[in-house]
C-alpha cells in the first residue's frame, strides 16, 4: 500500500547523515552506509542525481543508489546504473516505498540514455520491478602449494598515476569479452583506494610485472593483470591466492592458468544476479547467446569501494 504525502528526490548536500541512519536502521549494521559514503567519495562517476531518496512527514525513510557503470554487453560497451543498496526504515517496509525508489530511479535512466540497470538482491522482491536473473559470480581455485616457482624476483608498489595506461591496457585485455563487467576509467580512485591491497609489482630490471587486487591484509584476491604469462605467474607465485575472482573466458585463464594447479567453477547465471532493461530488447541477443552456449554467463568486476565492505 502506498503512503500519501511520500516525496522522493535526489540527494542535496545535508542529506548525507539522514542517508547513512536509513541504510543502518534498514540493515542493522553500517555496511551499507559505508558503502554509499565510500561511492560518494571514492567512486568518479557518483552523480547525486542518482541517489534517490524517500521522504515522509519531513523524514528521510528511504534511500537507493544507483551508480553510473560503463559495462560489456557483447563485445560492446553501454551506459548502466548499479543499483546497492536500497533502504527502507523498518517500521515502514512493505508499504511500497522501495518501489517508488526504483521506479524514480528506473525513470532517471531511461531518460539520461542507460540501457539497463543491474544489481545482486533477493530475487523474488526485484522481480516485481522488472528485474531477471542475468549473471553471476566466477572463481578460479588455485593450489597455491603448485604453482610453479617464480621465474623473477619481483617488488610491490603502490599504484601510481603513470600506472594507469598500462592497467587500463591490461584490463582491457582481461575483461573485454566478458558480459556484465564493470569497465575501469582513468583515475586513479579506479585502481587504488585506502583500505584495498592494490599492487603493481614491478621487475629488478624495471618492468611492469603485474597487478594485483585484493581485499585488506591478503583475506582474498579479486584480480591480476598482466601482459606477460611468466611474468604473470611469478605475481601468482608473490600472492599464494587459494581463489581468484576472475572469469574463464579471461587473458589470464586462457594464457597463464594451467589444469595441473588452477580450476575455474562451472559459470552459472545466480537467481541473485539481475538486471532490467531500460532500453527494451537491449538484453535479448545476450540472453539467446548464453542459452544456446554461444556465450558464457557474464560476472560483475566491481568497484573499489565495494571491496571494503
Amino acid at each position: 500500500m502506498d503512503i500519501n504525502g511520500l516525496h522522493i528526490r535526489s540527494e542535496m548536500p545535508g542529506d548525507e547523515g539522514e542517508i547513512d541512519n536509513v541504510n543502518c536502521l534498514a540493515f542493522g549494521q553500517m555496511d551499507e552506509a559505508h558503502l554509499v559514503r565510500l561511492i560518494r567519495l571514492y567512486y568518479p562517476e557518483f552523480d547525486h542525481r542518482y541517489s534517490v531518496t524517500a521522504w515522509y512527514k519531513d523524514r528521510l525513510v528511504g534511500h537507493a543508489l544507483f551508480s553510473p557503470a560503463r559495462i560489456r554487453l557483447m563485445g560492446k560497451t553501454i551506459s548502466a546504473l548499479a543499483v546497492a543498496p536500497v533502504a527502507v526504515i523498518p517500521e515502514l517496509q512493505g508499504r511500497g516505498i522501495g518501489g517508488h525508489l526504483l521506479s524514480y530511479g528506473h525513470n532517471q535512466g531511461k531518460r539520461d540514455g542507460f540501457a539497463l540497470t543491474f544489481l545482486r538482491g533477493h530475487p523474488t522482491y526485484y522481480r516485481r520491478f522488472g528485474y531477471q536473473p542475468c549473471f553471476g559470480s566466477c572463481g578460479i581455485h588455485i593450489d597455491p602449494e603448485k604453482l610453479p616457482e617464480p621465474t623473477q624476483c619481483l617488488r610491490p608498489y603502490p599504484v601510481r598515476p603513470a600506472d594507469i595506461p598500462w592497467l587500463m591496457e591490461q584490463f582491457a585485455a582481461e575483461w573485454c569479452d566478458v558480459d556484465f563487467c564493470w569497465q575501469r576509467g582513468t583515475s586513479l580512485r579506479d585502481w587504488s583506494m585506502l583500505g584495498v591491497n592494490a599492487i603493481i609489482w614491478w621487475t629488478e630490471f624495471g618492468r611492469r610485472a603485474a597487478y594485483t587486487l585484493g581485499w585488506p591484509g591478503r583475506r582474498g584476491w579479486q584480480m591480476v593483470l598482466a601482459d606477460e604469462p611468466l611474468l604473470a605467474r611469478s605475481a601468482l607465485a608473490m600472492i599464494k591466492p587459494k581463489l581468484l575472482r576472475q572469469h574463464p573466458a579471461g587473458w589470464l585463464a586462457r594464457n597463464v592458468l594451467s589444469p595441473e594447479w588452477s580450476k575455474a567453477r562451472e559459470m552459472r547465471i545466480e537467481e541473485s544476479a539481475m538486471a532490467c532493461e531500460l532500453k527494451l530488447g537491449v538484453l535479448k541477443p545476450y540472453r539467446k547467446a548464453v542459452e544456446s552456449g554461444e556465450r558464457l554467463p557474464g560476472c560483475c568486476s566491481w568497484p573499489l569501494p565495494f571491496m571494503t565492505c
